[in-house]
């Protein structure tokens, strides 16, 4: 049954990314994987705020923390799409902007997942 919610929240959290991801680059007029680094970034504020209050302070069922932390969120965000969307930016040239998405990614999403520890830990 564990892998029924897996793989439920997993195609949930595949449709938001796809459909966020896509929003935010066609609403964002910049040449630059923003969609991804918005998923990314959001995924791991979202993810650590609610592993930090399901664990130590919520009681959360935990056939629904599978469905939506490692379901939802682990579909949710993309490093494989990070890691594509960065080789891309290198092979064609886009020397600063590959380092830049590389830096964003990483500093932002760790970045908001301890934003997210800190709001979770205020309501403890």
């Amino acid at each position: 049954m564990e892998y029924f919610y897996v793989l439920l929240g997993g195609g949930i959290g595949a449709v938001a990314r796809y459909y966020f991801s896509n929003l935010i680059n066609k609403n964002i007029p910049i040449d630059f994987p923003a969609g991804t680094l918005f998923v990314n970034a959001t995924g791991s504020f979202i993810l650590v705020f609610f592993l930090i209050l399901s664990l130590e302070k919520l009681s959360i069922d935990p056939a629904f923390r599978l469905l939506f932390a490692v379901g939802f969120l682990g579909a949710f965000t993309t490093f494989s799409t990070f890691s594509y969307e960065t080789i891309v930016l290198f092979q064609e040239g886009f020397y600063m902007k590959a380092v830049l998405n590389i830096l964003l990614n990483n500093v932002l999403s760790i970045g908001f997942g301890l934003l997210g520890l800190f709001l979770a830990r205020l309501f403890i």
